[in-house]
């Protein structure tokens, strides 16, 4: 089995991975990488910045109202002009700022303070509390790591042209664009507590975020481009037991939108043409923390806040159960949806399981490891000992399945492998991402519209995006088509590589055959 004693040793301190040439990782001085990346994607390069507007309060309705007219309002009706436009909070911080001879206004300005600073505990104890290593916890959320002192928390390119969109920390989204100095902002009183964002397949302009109140599907004319989008381009898909939204993935085609959030075990898709919500499966196993639709829409992967995930085949919605050690932090699919892997909350070990084409779920009955990801020292190359590996926080598949990034919560390199899916999955090291000194990574996507090679996008702590180029000859096409009789003869074949990094994939359905498994997991990850 791979571990990371097999990659490159990590660029020296003070220098910063730029590219990929030739299956190696290059790194150059933090001005030289910068420049170097400019001049490899050209005028396809996007730099994410936070733009010269800058992001007002929530009192800019109200401030900009006071400019135009006398202001004759007195300071309990700016309170309630705040909790209706921008709610119970803001309320309370116009009852603050307010003056008032009154001394009912003055007792009311005393509890307003008490009970903010009330809330702002509360708020730190439960972040303190959930911790990620507990049972039954979530994964960790992007927003969650705000603390760092970056503003991006993560990106999500769209699928089909070159445009980005970056959550920030103060719960707006930009969509930069290669080659247009106009960057929408999309800021609406409803989107609080962003947990994930993406980009609608075959649609040019639709953004879905999924925050706290449900999702908001943002609606951007690429033609027509503005800076502040206004209240007419969102739309709101709200379910009343989904939400808040933990996770939400769209159908392949676009047409559908399934979601999940809340304390329960509902998963909902949508219609969203008709923006009706249908219910597919309510049933046990705790709250849903991520959902996946597979890339050719037969499957959909679903992990819960405890031990369990399940995988749905998306026409009768019946489903297989894999029992785990621990609750999954992250996991991908495959380009061509046989393959998954997963990594759990507790474990710094990558798992596979792989799935035959039919109408039924047809997964293997137990996951294999692939990758030990234990948190280790390693010298830099020059020489200096490094920490890297341990905990994952998350995991991302180029378009083509031929690169995998790791992000791990402790150690400030991203993991990158080198990856072949079929007829077997097949894992070479890649290397180590490193970025400036003392940055950390927070969250990675790739790009997902190019012909060949790949483009990394690394979110650091410091609130920066870089990007990554990485020329390679691809293997495979990007649309390419499974041969099925082909990999139906391969899943019965094992090979394993020298570093046992090569995982037969195995039917639980009609497979008369004991599956390959590690031995250090053979009880622990098993399907009924």
């Amino acid at each position: 089995m791979i571990n990371l004693e097999h990659l490159l040793p990590p660029p020296a301190s003070g220098h910063v991975t730029a590219y990929e040439n030739d299956g190696r990782l290059r790194a150059l001085g933090n001005s030289e990488a910068l420049s170097t990346t400019r001049n490899l994607l050209g005028g396809q390069f996007i730099e994410v910045t936070v733009g010269q507007e800058p992001v007002r309060t929530a009192h800019s309705k109200q401030e900009a109202r006071e400019a135009f007219s006398a202001h004759t309002e007195t300071p309990w009706q700016r309170v309630m002009f705040a909790y209706y436009e921008e709610g119970w909070e803001a309320s309370l911080e116009e009852m603050i700022k307010g003056k008032d001879e009154g001394s009912l206004y003055q007792i009311a300005s005393t509890v307003a303070s008490v009970i903010l600073k009330v809330c702002g505990i509360i708020t730190k104890a439960q972040a303190l509390l959930s911790s990620p290593k507990s049972n039954g916890s979530s994964p960790i959320p992007p927003l969650a790591l705000c603390g760092s002192g970056g503003s991006v928390v993560s990106v999500a390119w769209h699928p089909h042209t070159n445009t980005l969109a970056a959550v920030f920390c103060d719960d707006t989204v930009r969509v930069f664009a290669a080659g247009r100095s106009i960057t929408p902002l999309l800021k609406h009183r409803l989107q609080k507590s962003i947990m994930q964002i993406a980009w609608m397949p075959y649609s040019a302009s639709l953004l879905a975020v999924g925050c706290e109140c449900g999702v908001l599907l943002w609606t951007l004319d690429p033609v027509n481009v503005v800076t502040r989008p206004s209240g007419s381009c969102v739309s709101l898909l709200a379910y009343p037991s989904a939400t808040p939204i933990n996770s939400l993935t769209w159908h392949p085609k676009g047409n559908l939108l399934a979601c999940v959030g809340g304390n329960n075990s509902q998963l909902v898709v949508w219609d969203v043409g008709r923006e009706v919500p249908v219910v597919v499966h309510s049933g046990t196993g705790g709250s849903i923390s991520l959902i996946l639709w597979s890339p050719n829409s037969s499957r959909l992967f679903v992990a819960y806040s405890s031990k369990i995930m399940r995988v749905f085949e998306t026409r009768s919605w019946t489903y297989e159960q894999w029992s785990l050690e621990s609750p999954v932090q992250s996991a991908v699919w495959s380009s061509l949806g046989h393959l998954l892997l997963f990594v759990t909350q507790d474990d710094p070990v990558l798992y596979y399981l792989g799935f035959i084409p039919g109408e039924s779920v047809g997964g293997t009955q137990v996951a294999a490891q692939v990758a030990d990801l234990t948190q280790t020292l390693v010298a830099d190359e020059n020489g200096e000992e490094i920490s890297v590996g341990g905990l994952v926080r998350q995991l991302t598949w180029d378009t083509r399945s031929e690169r995998l990034a790791i992000v791990f919560r402790d150690t400030e390199c991203v993991v990158l492998f080198h990856t072949h899916t079929h007829p077997t999955l097949h894992l070479a090291p890649g290397g180590f991402i490193r970025g400036e000194l003392g940055h950390v990574p927070v969250s990675v996507s790739f790009q997902k519209n190019l012909s060949s090679g790949a483009v990394l996008s690394v979110v650091w702590s410091s609130g920066q995006v870089q990007h990554i180029p990485m020329r390679y000859s691809s293997r495979e096409p990007l649309n390419s088509t499974l041969n099925t009789s082909h990999f139906n003869t391969s899943v019965r074949v094992a090979h394993n590589s020298l570093l046992n990094s090569t995982i037969p994939l195995n039917s639980s359905m009609g497979y008369a055959g004991s599956p390959i498994t590690s031995p250090l997991i053979g009880g622990l990850f098993t399907s009924p």
